[in-house]
């Protein structure tokens, strides 16, 4: 980042996921750029530790004119991340008002709000905090664009987006998605007065058309060399797309968290018994813990690198024991500001859910039905509030991330496993099992008797009322988990020994 010279940079929840120890020593005591953000406020030991090495505005020369750029922070990060307990994340539109009424009184007319709070929080600072006038945020990694997009994001509206602030002022706000796949280009004229009266550009697609910069591609090969080893080892393949999006995963059910989730459940393939055929049929995982689709068109190879980007953040898949009640509160969660693109809507495996998302939050959920254990043939029964239950799930989850706080403080055990990307290693590379075993990961999805297509999908998530119908026909491949009767077609079989070798370590 100093390579590339930031003129400043804003706060964001995943700047503390290794906590507050994790962020100053090698982000904010080595940047030699400006790091910002209005909102947190740090308190106890850590005020005098952390002084000065983040700042809520900052003032830069260009050209003749000055310009402010203040930052801002979700003041979920609390529940998203691990920045502890002596930092304190305010209201993002409370915090930032008083410091740009302070950049007037400096003669500052041209001010730019920089944050990571999402588009919807973007939109509300444009309209409320009075004198800003460029919001650039993040967090929701939305992708706007004027015109045909030049890949194959959606674009959620315009480039930039204007919105009316309650004084009457047209504020341009702009995201450039994710990944540094785009980067953004704004251009925005003043008059005067440093009234905005003009504002264009799009998000700058950057593929190989776009030259490299020497100085900084011969710093990134000194550090390639060293992980090309484990980075480009395939590990499997794949014959359809596993959509690992945003727009997906986010929303509705998704064959990358289909994929996933079954192969937590097949890496707890142990146990049985007389009475259970496995000890746990269940696995939940929020949708923002996947952060990446892998496309088959790049022959179909799945590598370390592709992995690391579905599944960046180095957490571990634990194993807990919930009531149904405590369930039943989490898949209310998972739906409770559904539409905003927020992480914690759940991908779900051994689990069916319907929801009507015309009802108030809180009372959505309207059929949750589990995959039995106790049982000589895994199927699906209704969620009983009193009875205890096993769940695989990330650390993340198992730790209340997301505020699925009802998981952390009403879990009856907590069990720690294995890292969802150890480094690579024989066992991994070399288990071959092309099949589910002992049944355990059946659904109710099934196709006709005598016909070899691919079954039919009733929704593991669906919807009824007013909103879309995630019925389950746009996941090009059923995962592993979700086999029928009957022999599929042939993107089961690689499919499933795929993520047996990646997972089931």
């Amino acid at each position: 980042m100093n390579a590339l010279r930031y003129d400043a940079m804003a706060l964001g929840n995943h700047e503390f996921d290794n906590g507050v120890e994790g962020l100053i020593d090698p982000l904010l005591k080595q940047a030699k750029f400006p790091i910002l953000s209005a909102n947190i406020k740090a308190k106890g030991p850590l005020a005098s530790q952390i002084s000065g090495l983040y700042l809520p505005y900052k003032i830069l020369p260009v050209g003749d004119e000055v310009v402010g750029i203040v930052g801002y922070t979700s003041k979920e990060t609390p529940v998203l991340s691990n920045p502890g307990r002596n930092l304190v994340f305010e209201d993002e539109i409370a915090a930032l008002q008083p410091e740009v009424d302070k950049l007037k009184t400096l003669n500052v007319n041209k001010i730019i709000a920089l944050g990571h709070s999402g588009f919807e929080m973007d939109k509300l600072i444009a309209q409320k905090v009075k004198g800003v006038d460029i919001v650039v945020g993040g967090h929701s990694n939305t992708f706007l664009y004027t015109g045909t997009p030049p890949s194959r994001e959606v674009p959620a509206g315009k480039y930039p987006f204007i919105v009316t602030s309650d004084d009457g002022r047209k504020v341009p706000v702009v995201q450039a998605y994710a990944f540094g796949k785009y980067l953004g280009y704004l251009k925005v004229e003043f008059d005067e007065k440093g009234n905005v009266i003009a504002s264009h550009g799009n998000p700058i697609l950057l593929n190989s058309s776009i030259l490299e910069d020497p100085s900084i591609k011969a710093d990134i090969n000194k550090w390639r060399v060293k992980l090309d080893n484990y980075s480009t080892q395939e590990l499997g393949k794949t014959i359809v797309y596993l959509d690992g999006s945003t727009q997906s995963c986010r929303f509705k059910e998704c064959n990358m968290g289909n994929l996933i989730c079954d192969a937590m459940i097949n890496n707890n393939i142990r146990h049985p018994d007389g009475v259970s055929w496995n000890h746990v049929s269940m696995c939940i995982l929020n949708g923002g813990a996947i952060r990446s689709p892998i496309d088959e068109r790049n022959n179909g190879t799945i590598t370390w690198e592709n992995l690391a980007a579905v599944l960046p953040f180095g957490e571990t898949f634990d194993l807990i024991q919930l009531k149904g009640s405590t369930l039943k509160k989490a898949f209310e969660h998972s739906v409770h500001r559904y539409g905003q693109s927020t992480g914690e809507f759940l991908q779900v495996g051994g689990i069916q859910v319907v929801y009507d998302l015309s009802r108030k939050p809180g009372d959505r959920v309207v059929k949750l039905d589990v995959l039995c254990t106790q049982c000589r043939v895994p199927s699906y029964e209704p969620l009983q509030m009193g009875k205890t239950y096993k769940v695989v799930l990330p650390s993340f989850l198992a730790n209340g991330g997301d505020g699925f706080r009802m998981i952390k403080d009403e879990a009856l055990r907590h069990d720690s496993g294995k890292h969802n990307l150890p480094p690579p290693t024989p066992k991994v590379l070399t288990n071959n099992s092309t099949g589910p075993e002992r049944g355990a990961t059946h659904d109710a999805r099934t196709a006709k008797p005598e016909q070899d297509p691919a079954p039919v999908l009733p929704a593991r998530p669906s919807f009824v009322g007013k909103q879309q119908h995630s019925t389950g026909e746009d996941v090009p491949c059923p995962s592993p988990a979700h086999r029928p009767t009957r022999p599929s077609p042939k993107c089961f079989k690689t499919l499933l020994s795929t993520y047996k070798r990646l997972f089931r370590l």
